[in-house]
C-alpha cells in the first residue's frame, strides 16, 4: 500500500463524524429530558437547577472528552501533513487512537464503568503521546 501525504484525513473525518455524532446525540438527549420534564430550558442558560437525568450528564460529559484531547490529535495530524512525514506508522497510530477515543466514548455511554473508561483513556493519550514524539523526532 501506497501512504500518500494526506491519508491522515481519514482518520481526522472519522473522529470528527464520531464527534459530530455525539454532538448530535447529546441534543436528543437534552431535548428528550426537556419535553418529559426532567429538566427546563432555563437549566441550560447556566447549567444550574435540579441535577439532569444521567444520560444527560453522560452525553454531555463525552462531548466535553472530545473536545479536550482530540484536538492535540487534528494539530499533530495537520503537522505530519504539512512536513510531509506521513507514513504507514502514524496511519496506524492515528486509526488506533480513532479507535480507542470511539472505544472511551461507547463505555462512557454505555456501562460507564470508570476503570475500562481510564484504561481506554490513558492508552489513547499514550498513542497521543507517541504520535507527538515521534514527529518531534522527524522534523
Amino acid at each position: 500500500m501506497t501512504v500518500q501525504t494526506y491519508d491522515l484525513v481519514y482518520p481526522m473525518l472519522a473522529l470528527f463524524c464520531w464527534t459530530f455524532l455525539i454532538m448530535l446525540r447529546n441534543v436528543q438527549v437534552r431535548v428528550r429530558a426537556v419535553l418529559k420534564g426532567e429538566l427546563t430550558n432555563e437549566y441550560f442558560e447556566l447549567f444550574r437547577g435540579p441535577e439532569p437525568p444521567e444520560e444527560v450528564l453522560k452525553t454531555g460529559n463525552n462531548l466535553r472528552n472530545l473536545s479536550e484531547f482530540p484536538p492535540l490529535f487534528y494539530v499533530a495530524a495537520l503537522a505530519i501533513m504539512v512536513t510531509a512525514r506521513t507514513d504507514a506508522v502514524f496511519i496506524a497510530l492515528a486509526w488506533s487512537y480513532v479507535a480507542l477515543r470511539i472505544g472511551h466514548s461507547m463505555v462512557h455511554l454505555t456501562f460507564n464503568k470508570v476503570p475500562v473508561r481510564f484504561f481506554l483513556f490513558i492508552l489513547s493519550n499514550a498513542v497521543l503521546l507517541v504520535i507527538w514524539i515521534r514527529l518531534g523526532v522527524l522534523v
